[in-house]
């Protein structure tokens, strides 16, 4: 039997050379990301209510909120607050002026750079 038959063959791993000419990062081109759809979210006000309270809750039923009348909403993308603004309605459709973007440091600041459900 011959050994050399029995051996793996071995070749030396060789990397393929970086050119100092050739740019190593790709710039990003956003115009591929112009058709991704993303969920969008108005938050007119949250509340808290026990399980006994929402039981209880019938047709007519009023659930105050902690944000006041005229109050700006926060609007939310993929569960992240983006931004604020005014409820108007447009055409017989509730709409939003935004008056506010956060920035991503004023998300981080808030620690909203997380999802929030």
């Amino acid at each position: 039997m011959n050994q050399q038959s029995d051996q793996p063959k071995v070749r030396k791993l060789e990397f393929e050379s970086f050119d100092a000419q050739q740019p190593v990062e790709r710039p990003l081109e956003l115009k591929h990301l112009n058709d991704v759809f993303l969920e969008l979210r108005a938050e007119l006000g949250r509340t808290q209510a026990s399980l006994r309270e929402i039981l209880g809750w019938k047709k007519d039923t009023i659930i105050a909120l902690d944000k006041l009348a005229g109050e700006n909403v926060d609007i939310f993308i993929h569960g992240v607050r983006f931004a604020s603004g005014e409820v108007l309605v447009v055409e017989d459709n509730f709409a939003v002026r935004l008056t506010e973007l956060l920035s991503y440091l004023e998300r981080v600041k808030l620690g909203l750079a997380k999802g929030i459900d």
